[in-house]
């Protein structure tokens, strides 16, 4: 089974360099680790919902650049199969200025195995309301873990 296990270590790779290209706001990294299908979505934490390469691009470009952000996950779960990964993870979102409060995200990432490589299908996020987000830091500094 080790060949599987590198397969999903690769789609591990694709979300490591889908934060990056977020920090950087490169928008042409991050629109090149979509797939190429015309069912792609994602809906922001904001509440946007975009379908279509073409409207994630411009959506997601004018979020980046009117307000950038770095992502830091802070609970990851994992569900793979022999096509698909689903992530789904507690985000941090971390405004550029260093005094603004980072926003707690639910977010779940839908990726595809295509032609040897992983891309993203789908992306749904949503805000953590502020009582759960209190919980699960609250969690975390008492080394309980995040869904403890």
């Amino acid at each position: 089974m080790p060949r599987f296990a590198h397969i999903f270590e690769a789609a591990a790779d694709t979300l490591n360099t889908y934060y990056q290209a977020v920090a950087e706001v490169n928008i042409d990294s991050l629109m090149g680790l979509w797939i190429d299908e015309e069912f792609v979505s994602c809906i922001t934490a904001e509440g946007a919902h975009l379908h279509g390469l073409p409207n994630i691009r411009a959506g997601l470009s004018a979020q980046l650049e009117a307000a950038p952000v770095s992502i830091e996950p802070l609970d990851i779960r994992v569900y793979d199969s022999l096509g698909t990964v689903v992530y789904a993870i507690v985000e941090a979102h971390r405004p550029v200025d260093p005094g603004a409060i980072p926003a707690m995200v639910f977010t779940t990432y839908v990726m595809v195995h295509e032609r040897g490589e992983w891309r993203i299908a789908h992306i749904h996020a949503s805000r953590m309301p502020d009582d759960a987000a209190t919980q699960f830091s609250a969690r975390l500094r008492h080394g309980q873990g995040a869904l403890h």
